[in-house]
């Protein structure tokens, strides 16, 4: 009896060994087979996982090099076109240095932006992503935060609607990381919404929770896509909503808002707009 178990134990845990070998030294490897007694079939079970788990990192980080390069390229080489204008001369023509200079400053704050939404990825790679409270007169501040957004919606010729009501609590939050929650969320709902169209931010409290919605009236999120979109370097293959950019700035919205204890969620219907809506615990200072 004990040979013909170390025989039949034998053949799939040599199959195991030799997979485990394959994937440390980077050849393909396929599934195995999960079959035979509980053990093996744990043990193949959870080789399997991780096996689906390094391809999705491998994906994942081929993703990233792509992204980068493709963002990084933009503004380096409209940095690179404006330099060469200035070296060959359009320094000399006010108006055209004038135009010159503003436009790579943008690109400037183009590639800052870039730059702080990787820090944020690796911060929260290495678990390192801390928030920094303090006491928020929440009125005042949001008010701030939407400011200029609002400019920027009048300007692309959409109308503006927010509600915030003049007597909120005062809540202990990190301002400068949601306020870049709330940025990112308005300046993707101007950026999918056509002239004409309508922006804006409804702010509400119960007995628990904050809730700050940011709605549009744009193109929408395609039903399939709305359960990935808060994932780290999505972008949609064929809708008209996120592809562009790097594909980070909703995940790091959502891992900031939980940070603060809080969830987001998102209703969208195509062609009819999108709300994001941002819950946080009541937690006064």
């Amino acid at each position: 009896i004990a040979w013909r178990l170390a025989i039949a134990l034998d053949e799939p845990l040599d199959s195991v060994t030799t997979a485990v070998e394959q994937l440390a030294t980077g050849h393909p490897v396929e599934s195995l087979r999960e079959d035979g007694p509980v053990e093996l079939r744990r043990l193949s079970h959870a080789f399997n996982l991780l096996e689906d788990r390094l391809q999705d990192l491998n994906e994942s980080r081929r993703h990233l090099l792509a992204n980068l390069i493709h963002e990084l390229g933009r503004p380096i080489g409209s940095l690179t076109a404006a330099i060469t204008a200035l070296a060959g001369g359009a320094a000399d023509d006010l108006e055209l240095r004038t135009e010159l200079l503003e436009g790579m400053r943008d690109e400037a704050i183009r590639l800052r932006g870039l730059l702080d939404e990787l820090a944020h990825v690796q911060e929260g790679v290495l678990g390192t992503r801390q928030l920094q409270r303090e006491p928020v007169v929440l009125s005042h501040w949001l008010r701030h935060v939407v400011a200029p957004w609002r400019a920027q919606a009048q300007q692309n010729g959409l109308s503006w609607d927010a509600s915030i009501p003049p007597r909120l609590p005062i809540l202990a939050l990190d301002p400068v990381r949601l306020g870049q929650v709330i940025g990112n969320l308005l300046s993707n709902a101007i950026k999918y919404t056509p002239p004409g169209g309508q922006v804006g931010i409804r702010v509400s409290l119960n007995e628990t929770d904050l809730r700050m919605e940011i709605h549009d009236t744009g193109v929408g999120i395609d039903p399939e896509e709305k359960s990935r979109i808060f994932d780290p370097l999505y972008r949609s293959p064929s809708g008209p909503r996120f592809a562009q950019g790097m594909g980070l700035g909703l995940s790091i919205a959502r891992d900031i808002v939980l940070a603060h204890g809080g969830r987001i969620e998102v209703e969208s219907i195509p062609g009819n707009g999108s709300s994001f809506i941002v819950t946080l615990p009541l937690l006064e200072a």
